[in-house]
């Protein structure tokens, strides 16, 4: 399966001609590569998208698939196009990476972790490990390192977390509080943490609060 649709039109596994819809491309787990994926995730993207960071990224991982970058090189460039990017703009993107090669900025060693204002909530705590902050209309993003400890898989938001300073975690970002390193790239085995969308079907150890 190349991944699941969470979206309330088109609720189901993805199917690839519609990552050209952009609600779809927003709103799908991606679980591989495809080059055809790729290709059409780009022009969805193109849809909505800060033209000029849809083609950086593009260019960037075909550079990537031919070793002009390496990972290290990769992440700079990624990293150089943020300050511009908005909120859609990254959901895309972690989503272009992992069709065109298997991987999000998790892999990469950087983590963006959520902020949606509610009545009442807080935001998450400030903590030496952000890079950037980006306030984007309804929300905040913070750009992190990843940690360094074990892995948890992450098969559900697409290396985007939803913290907060309150209330009871979402199981990736509690994990990455606790050192938890947060992954994306590959398929968990069996004896793998992970978190996932429970329409997917994963054979690996549901990574809960409180419990590893």
């Amino acid at each position: 399966m190349l991944g699941w649709v969470d979206h309330f039109q088109y609720y189901g596994p993805l199917k690839v001609e519609l990552l050209e819809v952009p609600e779809v491309l927003l709103s799908s787990i991606v679980l591989t590569r495809s080059e055809e994926g790729f290709e059409r995730a780009v022009s969805g993207w193109s849809k909505f998208g800060t033209l000029n960071v849809v083609e950086a990224v593009y260019a960037y991982v075909v550079q990537a698939r031919k070793g002009v970058l390496d990972r290290r090189g990769l992440l700079e460039k990624l990293m150089s196009l943020i300050p511009s990017a908005t909120e859609l703009d990254i959901l895309a993107m972690q989503r272009v990476l992992k069709l065109g090669l298997d991987i999000t900025t998790c892999d990469l060693g950087v983590v963006v972790l959520s902020y949606i204002p509610v009545r009442g909530g807080a935001p998450p705590p400030r903590f030496l490990g952000i890079l950037y902050e980006l306030r984007r209309r309804d929300s905040t993003l913070y750009i992190a390192r990843n940690q360094g400890g074990p892995p948890v898989y992450d098969l559900e938001t697409m290396c985007i977390i939803p913290a907060s300073g309150e209330g009871e975690p979402h199981p990736l970002y509690d994990a990455y509080l606790r050192g938890f390193k947060i992954v994306t790239e590959g398929t968990p085995s069996a004896e793998d943490l992970c978190v996932a969308h429970k329409k997917i079907g994963a054979r690996c150890r549901v990574f809960k609060p409180g419990v590893f």
